[in-house]
């Protein structure tokens, strides 16, 4: 009898350890987690360009999983097409807690990316097309982005372009004379060719945040991403293994219009 009171004990004490453990280790990796863990809500993040799945194909690796870990981050909402100016503005009013921009940008107060990607912002022009040869020239470039010097005597009439496909389509048919976005757009195209001239604009990009625990932590989530990105060194022919890995866009980000 006393043996079997000892047993029922022992096994009393068992069970209840075996309840009581996953909540007492919960309580400790809450305890030891950063606060923004703990908190609900999303992270705004603003960006100049429109992220769609044709315009991250013109990219390369580096700047597509960049920009991929970024639109897979959990807890973002996502807002981009944003013109430079109200880009900046709404970063400044804290209406966006992140943005990604320049690096030279970087101030007291905002917290950064330890990753950064290069884009070169160059002319394109028709193939065989010599534009110096023009009495005056037609030049298409983002809308969103502010109109760059160019290596050109001519007069110049700036075309705001709406989105970059147009761009293409209205300098197939000669309706611009050039046009201005970043290398690699028009790789493969055989009526679009890279004019032969430096870029216009070399410009560095990071993500910038207001410096609070809540941004610190996404920054934080954000560079161990690419960083694992880029020591694992995993790549699937024609996508990244971000593609690969992870769920549909639509699926994963909250998309807003400010």
């Amino acid at each position: 009898m006393k043996r079997l009171q000892q047993y029922y004990r022992r096994t009393v004490i068992a069970v209840t350890a075996g309840l009581l453990w996953p909540a007492l280790f919960e309580c400790a990796i809450a305890e030891e987690l950063p606060k923004p863990y703990l908190e609900t809500g999303t992270v705004k993040v603003g960006n100049v360009a429109s992220v769609t799945s044709e315009w991250r194909a013109t990219l390369t690796q580096q700047q597509r999983n960049f920009y991929e870990a970024l639109l897979y981050a959990p807890g973002i909402e996502w807002n981009d097409g944003l013109p430079f100016d109200r880009l900046v503005g709404l970063f400044e009013s804290r209406e966006l807690d992140c943005m990604v921009a320049e690096t030279f940008r970087i101030r007291p107060g905002v917290a950064f990316s330890e990753n950064s990607i290069l884009f070169e912002m160059v002319i394109f022009g028709r193939r065989g097309d010599n534009l110096l040869a023009k009495n005056t020239l037609t030049v298409g470039y983002p809308a969103t982005l502010p109109q760059f010097e160019m290596p050109f005597s001519q007069p110049i009439e700036w075309y705001g372009l709406k989105t970059l496909k147009q761009g293409g389509e209205l300098l197939k048919i000669g309706r611009i004379d050039a046009m201005v976005a970043h290398s690699g757009l028009f790789d493969g195209d055989r009526a679009i060719d890279r004019m032969p001239f430096p870029p216009v604009h070399a410009v560095e990009l990071n993500l910038q945040c207001h410096d609070t625990p809540r941004a610190r932590a996404f920054l934080s989530t954000f560079d161990a991403r690419l960083d694992r990105e880029r020591d694992d060194g995993i790549r699937t022919e024609g996508s990244s293994s971000f593609e690969v890995s992870m769920r549909p866009l639509t699926t994963d980000i909250v998309m807003n219009e400010l």
